[in-house]
């Protein structure tokens, strides 16, 4: 049983909105949801359960970084969980594509680790979201943005945070990588492993080469439009 998650099968909806920041948690659960129950406190990794237009949606705490995500996405596998978005930010490495408060939806996401290594030894793993819930992420997006401000491409994911230099940034950027973000690369794996589907919504939050952080407005209406797209979504997807 989940060691992390304090819940039982029947607690958590089959869909789930996977969040870094625990006050994203319950702002999404106290301002989208109705009749949400809090099924989760256990080291302020906040779950909520609730209904969205009468879909019943969770929404989950994730942490920050590839362990803290593993640790949840097992966990919620044991709990019976099939589909999970994560709605979280990045910074670009496009910025000749990508502007500050843009969204971007995964279509691969390549490591900076290879933290799979030990499973894969003499080969890499290619991580890749669910193509359906994906492609209908991204339609729901492009709809309530616009298309202009809503890209699809691959992602980094990196296990650093700070970094001494952008070097490696610099060549995944010439090899058409838009972002770089910590969280997606093990998400998409264990999605995979486990037979459950996976997406990544993303606001632009810092132009990484610049140095330049997007104001906090415009980065929370962002997060504001992208969270309208997940619900959206999740309300009618049927897979």
């Amino acid at each position: 049983m989940p060691i992390h998650i304090e819940a039982n099968t029947g607690d958590i909806a089959e869909s789930v909105i996977f969040v870094g920041d625990p006050d994203r948690a319950t702002f999404i659960a106290e301002n989208y949801l109705e009749n949400t129950v809090c099924y989760n406190r256990y080291r302020h990794m906040f779950g909520y359960t609730g209904t969205y237009k009468n879909k019943k949606i969770s929404v989950q705490t994730a942490g920050m970084g590839s362990p803290s995500v593993s640790i949840v996405v097992e966990e919620l596998n044991m709990l019976g969980v099939n589909n999970i978005i994560r709605m979280g930010t990045c910074g670009t490495i496009k910025a000749e594509k990508v502007n500050a408060g843009d969204t971007v939806i995964l279509t691969a996401v390549h490591s900076s680790h290879d933290i799979y290594a030990r499973e894969f030894p003499g080969a890499s793993y290619s991580a890749a979201p669910d193509f359906l819930l994906t492609s209908a992420l991204y339609q729901t997006a492009v709809a309530i943005h616009s298309a202009e401000h809503v890209h699809a491409g691959t992602g980094l994911c990196s296990e650093t945070f700070y970094e001494d230099n952008y070097d490696l940034y610099k060549k995944f950027a010439r090899y058409g990588t838009l972002v770089v973000e910590m969280e997606a690369y093990s998400l998409f794996a264990l999605a995979a492993k486990y037979d459950m589907r996976a997406a990544v919504i993303l606001t632009v939050s810092d132009m990484i080469f610049d140095k330049i952080r997007a104001d906090k407005k415009t980065i929370q209406e962002s997060v504001k439009r992208n969270t309208e797209s997940v619900l959206e979504l999740l309300n009618t997807f049927a897979g």
